[in-house]
């Protein structure tokens, strides 16, 4: 018997969850160009551009940066992480130090340990420990009472298997399924806490790249390191970019959001060159633009794009892909060669080219004909 009216509701919208084959996002969320993240201090520089993005991903923030992202008309996601956990640190409300039950165990009866290199001490937790599951879902409510917008859910990657019942470590919630089943149970169950306080209240998980199981548990997911990284020097292969396209970009338009972070200033290109292709690829597959301020310093235009609804899929023209929306279009040319391509004057009497930061003048055809380089991104607003 359900007794406590806060369990009625999260029961109520976990049933409701669980029979979803799909979750949708929020307007505010399908309708987003771009988003961004910041785990530092807020700071002058980088607080002036939050402001009317849809959606911020901070690091434990306090009452002042939720009064500030209100102000900015932006919303606060609060970034969590329930794969792992410090040895012996008191992190998320807790100490795993206190409750050897919470962490996973592998086939040779050794904890779990981190496979973030950056935390080399840190274990890995087992979502199918009934103990870690209480834990999780009473410290979302701890977090969703202090007042943010939603979870950013990072390292949404689970250990696939615990060996805890095996070993006398701790006993599953179902002792059939592996962890990724019971990851999945957990993110239901979160994400109908988290719709319990509003709507519009959202959970991005983020597995490094999307997750079919994840779908109609969260309002979203991440693909990390899009296109460019810190990881390598290089931009994605076009083939690549495609594959996620084709994969996710349909489903990204349905209402299964996908956030597609790139780290810039890591390539030979001109950091303005990398964020525009990137941005220009991520709008093309129906994706949302991040680049966590890593071009805050030349292509902070793009955290002020607003494109709107699409209007049309993603085309494919000789030299280059395109995708119109309500208030303008991006275009990507191929890797291997340029494009050249006109754009409607009498449709579109003012047209902004927004990389160059000029109104484009018509030509002889009457129209604005335009030639770009091979792999360059572009976005024009009308």
């Amino acid at each position: 018997m359900v007794e406590n009216t806060d369990d009625m509701k999260t029961l109520i919208l976990t049933l409701i969850l669980a029979a979803s084959a799909s979750a949708t996002a929020p307007d505010f969320v399908r309708n987003a160009d771009v988003c961004n993240g910041w785990y530092k201090a807020w700071d002058d520089k980088v607080t002036q551009e939050m402001q009317d993005l849809p959606f911020v991903i901070a690091s434990h923030p306090d009452k002042d940066m939720l009064a500030k992202a209100r102000k900015l008309n932006t919303r606060l996601l609060e970034y969590v992480t329930f794969y792992q956990m410090p040895a012996d640190q008191y992190y998320q409300h807790a100490n795993i130090k206190d409750h050897p039950e919470w962490v996973c165990i592998h086939a040779d009866g050794k904890p779990g340990e981190s496979a973030d290199n950056a935390n080399a001490d840190w274990l890995t937790t087992c979502p199918n420990s009934p103990t870690y599951h209480e834990y999780v879902i009473k410290t979302v409510r701890l977090i969703m009472e202090a007042g943010v917008d939603g979870l950013f859910i990072d390292n949404g990657h689970p250990d696939r298997v615990c060996e805890g019942p095996k070993f006398g470590k701790h006993k599953h919630l179902y002792p059939d399924q592996d962890n990724n089943y019971a990851y999945r149970k957990l993110l239901e169950d979160i994400s109908a806490v988290v719709k319990s306080y509003g709507a519009d209240k959202i959970v991005i998980v983020n597995p490094g790249n999307p997750w079919e199981q994840w779908r109609g548990a969260c309002d979203g997911q991440m693909l990390e390191s899009y296109i460019c990284s810190w990881a390598w020097d290089n931009r994605w292969k076009e083939e690549k970019i495609l594959q996620y396209q084709k994969e996710w970009g349909a489903k990204a338009d349905a209402g299964d959001a996908v956030i597609a972070l790139s780290y810039l200033d890591h390539t030979k290109a001109p950091v303005r060159d990398d964020a525009f292709y990137c941005f220009a690829w991520a709008r093309l597959s129906g994706f949302i633009w991040a680049d966590w301020f890593t071009g805050i310093d030349t292509a902070r235009d793009l955290y002020k794009v607003r494109l709107g609804p699409a209007v049309g899929p993603m085309k494919t023209n000789t030299g280059y892909y395109s995708r119109e929306f309500k208030y303008g279009m991006v275009v990507a040319s191929k890797e291997a060669m340029g494009a050249s391509f006109r754009i409607s004057a009498k449709d579109h009497p003012s047209v902004l080219d927004l990389y160059n930061t000029k109104f484009l003048k018509p030509g002889k055809s009457g129209d604005y004909e335009i030639k770009l380089d091979k792999g360059e991104g572009r976005v024009y607003t009308w």
